[in-house]
């Protein structure tokens, strides 16, 4: 079964894929949650986060919410500022640690990929 096998299409193609990470209760985070705790992590503010995405605050601050009444837990603090701002929202561990769990899948699925173009 090793074999490989060669076939001549009229254009290149090449796998893609999309995932998610979901408990037995459904979804819970994908590309879209990633991108917007990575930005947090970096910027230190949902508002922040959320205008690197092209995303309402209201949206963003929904995502939240959805991932941590599926979750169960808290994956965000936040500190509101003075009437000057200094606001900033901060990961909590388990925030942190969807991120490297979402980054690992993502480096392995696009390991595999890249061994079926072999």
């Amino acid at each position: 079964m090793n074999k490989k096998i060669k076939r001549k299409y009229p254009k290149k193609m090449e796998p893609k894929y999309k995932f998610w990470l979901e408990t037995e209760d459904g979804y819970v985070f994908g590309q879209g949650s990633f991108e917007l705790l990575l930005g947090i992590q970096e910027k230190g503010t949902l508002t922040e986060s959320a205008a690197g995405l092209n995303m309402s605050y209201r949206h963003a601050w929904g995502i939240i919410k959805q991932i941590e009444e599926n979750l169960g837990h808290t994956i965000l603090i936040t500190h509101k500022g003075g009437k000057n701002g200094g606001g900033g929202s901060k990961l909590t561990p388990l925030g942190q640690d969807l991120l490297v769990t979402y980054l690992h899948y993502h480096k392995a699925f696009n390991k595999i990929g890249k061994e079926s173009k072999r």
